[in-house]
């Protein structure tokens, strides 16, 4: 018995009436560009296809193939604090420049430092730190030492909430899809 990756099922694509208007709206070279973006990248719930291509990122501001600017609402990754902001750019390109990785194995002062930081601007004075590689890593290791700490095994969450996309947090979620 074969598998077809390419079936379609409820929730991997955003097939709204909205999205389908926005599509039409969109140039000749976007278009390109999102059906090149499809030949080579999975389907993701809701997020396919994408909306257009970027050229930039600056601030707050998104600029699409065409030149139009957008105000980034989507609050997603480490953009919060601003694409290119200069504070963020040039520490890590110091950091990089001095010592780009630390292997969980070893330490260094620069982890260190990162950990009282983060220890000291929060209210949790007793408690320690686990830096994760992702959201969704750190929602997925709190819920195992949940576990491990009450040993209890489930979960209460509010649908249509996000935690991530790991087998773990999408557990813990759920999205409305019609």
């Amino acid at each position: 018995m074969g598998s077809n990756l390419n079936l379609q099922r409820e929730g991997d694509v955003n097939t709204s009436n909205g999205r389908e208007e926005w599509m039409k709206r969109l140039s000749e070279v976007s278009l390109e560009r999102i059906g090149a973006d499809e030949q080579v990248f999975m389907k993701q719930s809701m997020s396919t296809p994408c909306l257009n291509g970027i050229v930039d990122a600056d601030g707050c501001n998104i600029t699409d193939l065409n030149g139009k600017k957008y105000l980034d609402f989507h609050g997603n990754s480490v953009h919060q604090v601003g694409y290119k902001n200069p504070y963020v750019v040039e520490a890590i390109k110091k950091q990089m420049d001095h010592l780009p990785f630390i292997p969980r194995r070893y330490t260094a002062d620069i982890t260190i430092q990162a950990a009282e930081a983060l220890i000291n601007k929060t209210t949790s004075k007793g408690y320690k730190v686990l830096f994760t590689p992702s959201g969704s890593a750190a929602v997925g290791l709190a819920m195992k030492i949940a576990r491990k700490v009450t040993g209890r095994h489930k979960v209460i969450s509010m649908w249509e909430s996000f935690h991530g996309a790991g087998l773990d947090t999408i557990s813990a979620g759920g999205e409305f899809v019609f």
